[in-house]
């Protein structure tokens, strides 16, 4: 069988397109650093980072949970260590108050004072983070913890409910307390402080037995207070664990996925090289076979 001139040239034309196409992907990969530019240059390899991409997806997200749920633990925590200071503050003043020395003066000035400090608890129990969700209101984050009916009770306006935030594979981390938790269970703490700053103002009364129920009731609240910031404190050691190993298995995966996608440079500048003369040489080829004609070779 005969092979006519335009099937040589369509031939060495198809090899001449094969190899321009290999120089630009070895450029390309030149230029990336990568050996892998799509699923058909190594399809085991594409696969191995595909599930290596997915996993890193994840820990970002993981990451990005753990920092926004330290951020709103640690200013529930700031919270807390406040109400301490503070209630340390109220039992001071209750413990001066019932002493029968106490000067009206001075009785003026620990009814301003528990005033204050009262005020100030109820501002912290209702505390908003950044964003304005309540810290101690569990999931009912769009309302005020507490809230002050019209017969002088506090009333929790919240749930039981946590709001979880995966942190991990399987791993979940609440963010959110109920401040009944630490002022209405065991009694109303602020309608018994309120109770005993009226008796406080009448100069006449005998506060020596509300005070010594204040003081025993602002000590189970202490506890509570105490035990929540504990609770957290194990919950924010738990999140630098997982974020470090979160860090140290990325870093890990990120080392697999350079390790499958990178490139060889020595290797692909030789191959490239190769490949260019090769280009060079069919080239010539093509050029010679298009210059042949037959009446190159007539008298």
């Amino acid at each position: 069988m005969r092979i006519s001139t335009a099937q040589i040239q369509n031939s060495m034309l198809s090899n001449l397109q094969n190899g321009y196409s290999e120089y630009g992907r070895l450029a390309q990969q030149i230029a990336t650093g990568k050996r892998i530019l799509q699923p058909s240059d190594d399809v085991i390899g594409s696969v191995q980072l595909i599930g290596l991409q997915r996993e890193q997806a994840a820990i970002a997200q993981y990451q990005k949970n753990i920092f926004n749920a330290q951020n709103q633990l640690a200013q529930a925590e700031t919270q807390l260590d406040t109400m301490v200071d503070m209630l340390q503050r109220v039992r001071e003043l209750t413990q001066s108050a019932a002493n029968g020395s106490v000067s009206a003066g001075d009785r003026a000035g620990i009814i301003a004072e528990l005033s204050s400090l009262r005020d100030g608890l109820f501002d912290l129990a209702n505390a908003r983070n950044e964003s304005g969700s309540s810290l101690f209101a569990g999931s009912q984050v769009d309302k005020p913890a507490l809230v002050k009916d019209e017969d002088g009770n506090y009333i929790y306006q919240g749930d039981d409910l946590a709001r979880e935030v995966v942190v991990g594979n399987g791993v979940t981390v609440s963010l959110n307390e109920g401040a009944d938790k630490l002022f209405l269970n065991g009694g109303d703490f602020f309608k018994q402080l309120d109770e005993f700053i009226i008796l406080l103002e009448d100069p006449d009364s005998d506060v020596s037995e509300a005070a010594g129920a204040l003081l025993d009731r602002s000590l189970e609240v202490l506890d509570d207070v105490s035990s929540m910031i504990s609770r957290i404190g194990a919950k924010v050691n738990l999140l630098d664990q997982l974020d470090n190993a979160h860090s140290e298995m990325n870093l890990y995966s990120q080392e697999v996925s350079n390790e499958i996608e990178s490139l060889d440079y020595a290797d692909a500048v030789t191959r490239q090289y190769s490949v260019l003369m090769v280009l060079q040489l069919q080239q010539q080829s093509f050029s010679k076979i298009n210059s042949l004609s037959l009446f190159n070779y007539m008298p």
